[in-house]
Formats: C-alpha cells, sequence, structure tokens
C-alpha cells in the first residue's frame, strides 16, 4: 500500500510539474531585462510599462472584454430558459435537446469556424462585434444549460406544485422560484462563459472583422515574429484575470451547497 502511495504522489508530482512548469516559464520571463528568452539577465518591470502605454492592446482588450460580455449575457438567457423549457418535456424530447445542446462542443472548432464563416458571409452580416458573440455564444450555451439543468434537477418538484396549488401561473412560478434557485448557477456559468470568450483564438480567428480584432488573436499574430518579454507580460495578465474569473465562480457554486449544508445540520 505504501509503494502504491508513493507512486500516485510520485505521478501526480511530475503530472502537475509538466503542466504548470511551462506557465511559470511565462510568468518568470515576463520579468526578465532583456528582450530575449534566451537569457535571464535581471529583473524588470519595464515590460508591463510599455504594455499599458500600447495603444493598439489598449483596443484589442477592450474588444474581447465587449464580446466576452455580451457572451455571457446571451449565453445566460438561451442557456438558462432551454434549461427551464427541458424541465415541462417528455423523456425523449429532453434527449433530443440535451443531444442537440452538445453538439456545439462535439465539432471541431475549425469547422465550426469555417461554417460559421460560410453562413453569416451568406447572409450578408458584417464581421466584428456581433459576429464573434453569435459564434461565441455558440459554444457557451451547452455549459450555461448543463450547469443550470443540473440545478433545477436538485429543486423539490413540491415546492413547484404548493405554488401551482396557490394560483401562481407559470410565469410567478419561474420568477419567483426557479430563477432565484438557479441564479448562483447562471452567475458561475456565465463567469466561465467570460473566462471561455476571452480565451479563444480559432473560431475569433474566422470572425473578427478588419477594426474588431480580440487580445487573443493579435497575440498569436504576434507569436509569428517569436515570443517577447512583452507578450510574456500580456499572457501573464490574461493568466491572472483568469484565475480571478474561475476563482469567483467556484466561490459563487460553492456559497448554495454551504447554506443548505447549514440548514440540513440544524434539522
Amino acid at each position: 500500500m505504501k509503494k502504491t502511495g508513493k507512486l500516485s504522489s510520485t505521478y501526480l508530482l511530475v503530472f502537475f510539474a509538466l503542466l504548470y512548469l511551462p506557465v511559470l516559464s511565462v510568468i518568470l520571463y515576463s520579468f526578465n531585462k532583456s528582450p530575449s528568452t534566451a537569457q535571464w539577465t535581471g529583473w524588470t518591470f519595464d515590460w508591463y510599462r510599455e504594455l499599458f502605454g500600447d495603444p493598439v492592446i489598449a483596443d484589442n482588450l477592450k474588444n474581447s472584454l465587449t464580446v466576452a460580455l455580451l457572451t455571457a449575457l446571451l449565453s445566460a438567457v438561451i442557456g438558462t430558459f432551454a434549461a427551464i423549457i427541458s424541465m415541462n418535456l417528455t423523456k425523449n424530447m429532453k434527449k433530443t435537446l440535451q443531444s442537440v445542446m452538445l453538439i456545439p462542443l462535439l465539432v471541431p472548432e475549425v469547422a465550426l469556424g469555417i461554417s460559421l464563416l460560410i453562413f453569416f458571409n451568406a447572409l450578408g452580416l458584417p464581421f466584428g462585434i456581433l459576429t464573434l458573440v453569435l459564434s461565441h455564444s455558440l459554444f457557451c450555451v451547452p455549459y450555461i444549460y448543463i450547469m443550470v439543468r443540473l440545478r433545477l434537477v436538485e429543486i423539490d418538484k413540491a415546492v413547484l406544485e404548493a405554488a401551482r396549488d396557490l394560483g401562481a401561473g407559470t410565469r410567478q412560478v419561474i420568477g419567483t422560484i426557479i430563477l432565484p434557485l438557479v441564479t448562483p448557477s447562471i452567475v458561475t456559468a456565465s463567469l466561465l462563459a467570460i473566462a471561455m470568450s476571452l480565451d479563444d483564438v480559432v473560431l475569433s480567428m474566422y470572425m473578427s472583422g478588419p477594426s474588431t480584432t480580440t487580445l487573443p488573436v493579435h497575440i498569436f499574430s504576434r507569436m509569428r515574429i517569436g515570443v517577447t518579454p512583452k507578450i510574456n507580460a500580456l499572457c501573464t495578465l490574461i493568466l491572472l484575470g483568469t484565475f480571478i474569473i474561475v476563482g469567483l465562480s467556484q466561490f459563487i457554486s460553492r456559497g448554495p451547497k454551504k447554506k443548505e449544508k447549514i440548514k440540513n445540520e440544524d434539522f
């Protein structure tokens, strides 16, 4: 048993080392004085100062944040109401809806990007914020649907039936009971959608217009001329933002569970 435990610990140590050492190297070299990543010459914050003074990066960041927030909003509305509607569907219809929702997650992003490119071009839509939001929402909606659906399953049906017996209509049941109960899941899933939208490169490359380049696409284009400490600094800030969003979503999702646990202990 001890040997098995040591092997498991060693495996986990090697796994996390391979996973996080490249990330740590990006963070470390963002403070390197030398403009080359080939050698370490000392500590500096010059690359961060230069980064904050770059108008192109500021404009790309604005585009990315705008797309991410609009994507989270649109995905939250569509995913939440799709999950609520699924409560009143038959078993076969629920399976069909779930299959349709999971399709964007199964299709490779390259194929999805080309398909959306042809589709939006046929509709005559100008490529920019609108196409970016629609394409990002396509793969964010399934995550919100799944998370809200899992929360809806936990709701006691007796509460909903009691509300209907007291004369509450469908809108009242949704507005006063269902939505308040699933709000933490909606917020958590929306934060996940923001992180995923900010991180997307493949779809953004197809959907970006000439004046709506997102930050990940800008980083990818700059990588073609080599990795610089400025790019490392930018990636470090993106990592920090992603960790904050993920940590916040975890904090929000644990809140309701703690309250339910306290209530159960009181009983």
